[in-house]
């Protein structure tokens, strides 16, 4: 039976569930046939056994199109991201299951973490999904959670601005992820400005629509129907841009929404006030 993952657990401290992650994996042929008999052992066509290079044991089959990205890889260009900026503790939560088959992980900044309306109060964060056996499709979503008292407000709740979500196949940009993640933690205390004005700024449908216009007549729907209930530009921005990172099937077209969102939803609410100073610096510098 499946364990959910409590994202209020480690708001304050480290979680770390399950299998380490940095075992060495790779990519080995697959046979089959009677492993007694040698001349019977044929080979699979087009698939590939994700191997544990430190047991031997096979934790997934995969295509030959399958681009592997070792966990540990994706949580060292995360770590690598992080340690120039004075971003304050860092608590974590690393799950893995299925002997190692999957990942998730949750990074949290609640140093940076601010108040956008009322008692409503964002904290930038990182979350990622890797498998080796092809449950799910890779997935790095850079943006905040909104608190509501000491709870974490899920499903719903997650504002993202950056990330993607792609099957295991051709080119996978792990290394953008580090990037985004700093320009995105750099610049929250302008972010924070932006959404705080768009959380008291009431969005007409027909505003909405006009935004959404320049989007896959699909998408545009999608986000719209989910939107249907939002009161203001803030609720329906977190309605697009959860679509942008959950939805689209391939990490080039998230990039590619996401950034038309950005810009659509900026243009027509720009910020109405100077940015503050930023609170974010990187480590060392003034």
């Amino acid at each position: 039976m499946r364990r959910t993952v409590d994202l209020s657990a480690h708001i304050n401290q480290d979680v770390r569930r399950g299998h380490p992650a940095d075992f060495p994996v790779a990519l080995e042929p697959l046979h089959h046939g009677d492993p007694d008999s040698f001349r019977s052992i044929r080979p699979v066509p087009h698939r590939l056994a994700v191997v544990r290079e430190d047991t031997g044991e096979a934790i997934g089959v995969v295509s030959d199109r399958y681009k592997l990205v070792p966990h540990q890889r994706i949580l060292e260009i995360v770590e690598e991201a992080i340690e120039p900026l004075d971003a304050g503790p860092v608590p974590r939560g690393i799950y893995v299951d299925r002997g190692g088959a999957r990942m998730r992980a949750l990074f949290k900044f609640p140093a940076l973490a601010r108040p956008v309306a009322g008692t409503d109060e964002i904290c930038p964060c990182l979350k990622i999904q890797n498998t080796y056996d092809g449950t799910a499709r890779i997935g790095v979503q850079i943006g905040a959670f909104r608190f509501v008292s000491t709870n974490l407000a899920v499903g719903g709740g997650g504002v993202f601005a950056g990330g993607f979500m792609s099957i295991h196949a051709g080119e996978v940009p792990i290394e953008e992820v580090g990037r985004q993640l700093a320009a995105y933690l750099l610049g929250f205390e302008t972010i924070v400005a932006l959404y705080a004005a768009w959380s008291e700024q009431p969005i007409p449908a027909e505003v909405l629509e006009a935004i959404l216009k320049p989007l896959p007549r699909r998408a545009a729907e999608a986000i719209n129907k989910e939107s249907a209930g939002a009161r203001t530009v803030y609720d329906a921005y977190g309605a697009a841009t959860r679509y942008a990172t959950h939805e689209c099937r391939s990490y080039r077209t998230a990039f590619d929404m996401l950034a038309a969102i950005n810009a659509a939803f900026q243009e027509a609410f720009p910020a109405a006030r100077e940015a503050p100073e930023p609170h974010l610096q990187l480590a060392g510098k003034p």
